[in-house]
């Protein structure tokens, strides 16, 4: 009995202090467990934010880089156009500087606006399977003049002709003009050399590019800097140069990129020497067997690489000219579109507008040549402006350039997928600019030629016609259903078919190279021609049924066009 008092004296507040330990451990294990679970939520919550913060930080570089762009297009368009014609030796020495520290400007923005795209994930690498060597040779041979200039020596050494490999040929030319031109900024006498050559490491084959100089050189303590961004050094000659600290970083982070790396050795007074391994055969081949990197495009080795267009834009020839070709421009900023008239107007007949709306109204109703089309604009874009003028009828084959400060690949895509026919970012040259409008027009020439041989006659069975096959059958149709109507004229033309007679007449003259009068007489002399060679009928009764009522007409016409007269024709078949 004596035992069981002790027992319950001692053993009783033993057991409620177990427990309660128990209790504790398990309210504090689960408030632990909440505690982790908060922290996670809220390192998620963290990232997510952050993530955020990196896409607005992203849109705000691109949306910044577009307000620049603007006013650096009118800068070196102005420039281009002044440069040539002034006579005055000291003020065009300083308009060259002008320009090339506007050319500068817009490298800097183009590498803030990748730096903001690595940072932001939006970087993509577009490899192409092929030999890197001549492309590295193009690269170099851009600072032969700069080379020249400075008295410094430039050399490529290639210890292996061919090293095919998988690399992005963009991102790899960034990196290397990079490179190079640091070490031309840095370097006042010696050389420069760039040196190609085939390595292992790890079992695994790569690219060795070495790019060597015998310049200023970096004090050792500041080494492991240069790769950080914006980083700058304290060597009052690199300060003396404006280093941004943007062009290191952003080949650190292209060369990462590529799953490659870069190595620095420098001696302060001496020189610096950059070691780019890239890796011959990339990941991102091994992760899906089935993916097919596309091959390189041929480079040829002795092709000058850099052409500065300063010489104003040629004209075009009195031919040319009496063609009357129109071209529209659609941009909505007030000095962009005067100074693409002005640029424009030498060569071409401009017409402009001021924002995406009135611009498919005066393309609609005028049927230009070319079209010139700013793509951020209020009210309908210029992505919007292209599918809509893609779409109708009247303004089908119109070709349609694209000018926008939105210089991204994604961008470029876009705008080609709506059906435009070119892409010209801002900055750009009037002299591409020409160029591009010239090459669309000859385009054109050559689908005149196809129409006008294969569209005048009886329609062939097309499988999947396209809208301007469509259109010139259509009007084949009406011309065929008023075959022998004498009085049938171009105005009853144009209203069948929906058109004014203005827009019918430039629609065919961009299509087949004839007005809709002369496309008429052509169809009935076509059509004559084949009723003849099959002996239908004599040639008076073949002229009443081709619209002509006078034989003698008929005959004038059909022999001026095919240099031999009907009654020859039906002897002769």
């Amino acid at each position: 009995m004596g035992e069981s008092v002790a027992f319950v004296s001692w053993g009783l507040p033993l057991i409620s202090i177990i427990i309660l330990l128990l209790v504790w451990w398990f309210l504090n294990s689960r408030l632990n467990r909440l505690r982790l679970n908060d922290q996670v939520e809220l390192g998620k919550m963290e990232a997510e934010r952050l993530k955020q913060l990196d896409l607005v930080k992203s849109d705000f570089f691109s949306n910044v880089t577009h307000e620049f762009r603007t006013p650096l297009t009118l800068i070196l368009g102005h420039l281009e156009q002044v440069i040539p014609n002034i006579t005055d030796e000291r003020a065009k020495k300083e308009l060259i500087v002008v320009k090339r520290n506007a050319k500068l400007l817009e490298k800097l923005i183009n590498q803030l606006l990748d730096i903001a795209k690595i940072e932001a994930d939006r970087m993509d690498i577009d490899l192409r399977k092929g030999n890197i060597v001549p492309l590295l040779n193009e690269i170099q041979r851009s600072f032969a003049s700069l080379a020249d200039r400075k008295g410094v020596g430039l050399i490529f050494e290639a210890q292996e002709e061919d090293i095919n490999m998988e690399f992005d040929p963009d991102k790899v030319e960034l990196i290397f003009y990079n490179l190079l031109s640091n070490a031309f900024k840095f370097t006042d006498k010696g050389k420069v050399s760039l040196t190609v050559s085939k390595t292992d490491k790890d079992g695994k084959s790569y690219c060795k590019l070495v790019v060597q100089d015998t310049g200023i050189g970096i004090v050792e303590e500041q080494i492991p800097k240069v790769f950080d961004r914006f980083y700058q050094s304290e060597n009052s000659r690199w300060r003396k140069n404006k280093g941004t600290g943007i062009g290191l970083a952003l080949v650190k982070d292209l060369v990462e990129l590529h799953e490659g790396t870069i190595e620095l050795k420098s001696i302060s007074g001496v020189g610096t020497e950059i070691t780019v391994l890239l890796p011959v055969e990339h990941k991102l081949s091994n992760r899906d067997a089935d993916m097919e990197i596309p091959a390189l495009e041929p480079i040829d080795p002795d092709l000058e690489v850099v052409v500065e267009f300063d010489q104003p834009a040629q004209t075009l020839t009195e031919e040319e000219v009496n063609a009357q070709n129109i071209v529209l421009v659609i941009e909505d900023n007030d000095d962009i579109r005067n100074f693409l008239r002005l640029t424009l107007e030498p060569a071409f007949r401009v017409f402009d507008t001021v924002d995406g709306e009135t611009g498919i109204a005066k393309a609609t109703e005028i049927i230009p040549d070319v079209i010139v089309c700013d793509v951020m604009m209020p009210g309908k874009d210029g992505f919007e402006v292209t599918k809509i003028l893609k779409k109708q009828e009247k303004t089908s084959h119109v070709p349609i350039i694209l000018l926008t400060a939105k210089a991204g690949v994604e961008n470029r895509i876009a705008g080609l997928e709506t059906g435009a026919d070119a892409y010209v970012p801002k900055p750009f040259s009037s002299d591409e600019l020409h160029a591009r409008i010239r090459n669309l027009i000859e385009g054109r020439k050559k689908l005149k030629e196809k129409y006008s041989r294969s569209l005048l006659v009886k329609p062939d069975v097309v499988a999947e016609p396209s809208m301007e096959e469509k259109f010139l059958l259509r009007v084949k149709a009406v011309v065929e259903e008023h075959l022998d109507d004498e009085n049938f004229s171009v105005e009853e033309l144009s209203k069948k078919v929906g058109m004014s007679r203005a827009q019918l007449h430039r629609k065919l003259i961009a299509l087949t190279g004839k007005s809709a009068s002369r496309f008429v007489r052509n169809y009935r002399l076509e059509h004559a021609y084949q009723l003849l060679q099959n002996k239908v009928g004599t040639v008076s009764e073949i002229a009443y049924r081709v619209g002509y009522s006078s034989p003698a007409y008929f005959t004038k016409c059909f022999t001026e066009d095919f240099g031999i007269s009907p009654s020859q024709v039906k002897k002769d078949t």
